[in-house]
């Protein structure tokens, strides 16, 4: 599910946990609790969030499972890290600040809670759960990149061992991913962000990944690439210390780079072609899907097309259309599983 409400996931939470201990890292800046659930088992100490960004949260459905099996490992899950954010489906909290550029000055509630749970919990892994927009896409492919992974840096020049460690988790996982869903996963450019908590829980030696999860071809509610990140998680509560072991880091380093832009909609109309990209919201607790004309790229890859013999050619960039608009011009909008 898209969005629902901040209460509805800490009940969902919280029921798919019921074995688990409950500890509150913090509070948010509109009053909502930032909780982790803990689980004692063996082998490395694993920290997983998700929603840092507040209309991301594919990732939580992935971690509502893991919660819910059985696990061998030990856990630290925050699964709502901005709850304002959750609660209004938007990218930055209710400050108007990106949580992941905070991890130094530590100025947001969030940031506070993670860098308390963090402290108190002392990962040797962590997992940094993300949403990607549908423009990305592995460079050369012509598939939307279902899943981005990457192993940040803990130092701006050389290799650590926590990125090295990370590596090699991400190798296991490259190897199943494109296993499921060839030419659908690509790696991010590693580029040095000190502001971001990635690069700064990487520089304090725990192997850190940030793992961000896009659309697949005909699921753009992302219902089967949550499925593959639970796998992924599940199989890391199995294999985490063999992989941390491991020299192995092919299958990670040698997958495409991420690139974009995609073309995500493309109606062929009378005077040419009318590129739209979705566009997600919530008002008054209400989600819908709306489209925003953007500039078309010919020699780009597209994920939908649509005909129709009426100009569309008065459309200018940054113009919002909702569903009701192409209905009254006879144009069919793609049956992408999104509903408002």
């Amino acid at each position: 599910m898209r969005y629902t409400s901040f209460e509805n996931r800490l009940t969902q939470a919280r029921n798919a946990a019921k074995n688990w201990d409950e500890r509150l890292f913090g509070t948010s800046q509109e009053g909502r609790p930032i909780i982790g659930f803990y689980r004692q088992g063996r082998g490395p100490k694993i920290l997983a969030w998700a929603l840092m960004h507040g209309n991301e949260p594919t990732g939580f459905e992935a971690l509502l499972q893991l919660m819910a099996s059985e696990v061998q490992g030990t856990w630290c899950i925050l699964p709502i890290l901005n709850p304002d954010g959750a609660e209004a489906f938007t990218r930055l909290n209710a400050r108007g600040m990106d949580v992941n550029r905070d991890a130094r000055l530590q100025a947001t509630a969030e940031a506070q809670a993670l860098e308390a749970c963090r402290s108190w919990f002392q990962p040797d892994i962590a997992l940094n759960l993300h949403d990607q927009r549908p423009r990305f896409y592995p460079k050369g492919g012509t598939l939307p990149s279902s899943f981005s992974l990457l192993a940040p840096k803990g130092h701006p020049e050389e290799s650590t061992e926590s990125q090295l460690n990370a590596q090699a988790i991400l190798h296991a996982w490259a190897t199943h991913l494109t296993g499921k869903h060839p030419g659908q996963v690509a790696r991010f450019d590693d580029a040095f962000y000190p502001t971001a908590f990635g690069e700064y829980f990487q520089e304090s030696g725990c192997a850190t990944i940030t793992f961000e999860t896009g659309i697949s071809p005909a699921d753009w509610e992302r219902v089967s690439v949550a499925q593959s990140e639970y796998e992924c998680l599940k199989s890391l509560d199995v294999h985490a210390a063999e992989w941390m072991a491991s020299s192995q880091r092919s299958a990670y380093l040698d997958l495409p780079m991420n690139a974009s832009p995609a073309n995500e909609w493309v109606i062929a109309h009378a005077d040419g072609h009318c590129h739209l990209r979705l566009l997600e919201s919530v008002q008054n607790g209400m989600y819908s899907v709306k489209w925003e004309v953007d500039d078309f790229q010919a020699d780009h890859p597209t994920w939908l097309t649509s005909e129709t013999s009426t100009s569309l050619a008065h459309l200018v960039a940054g113009t919002v259309l909702d569903v009701d608009y192409f209905e009254s011009l006879g144009i069919s909008v793609p049956t992408i599983g999104l509903k408002n």
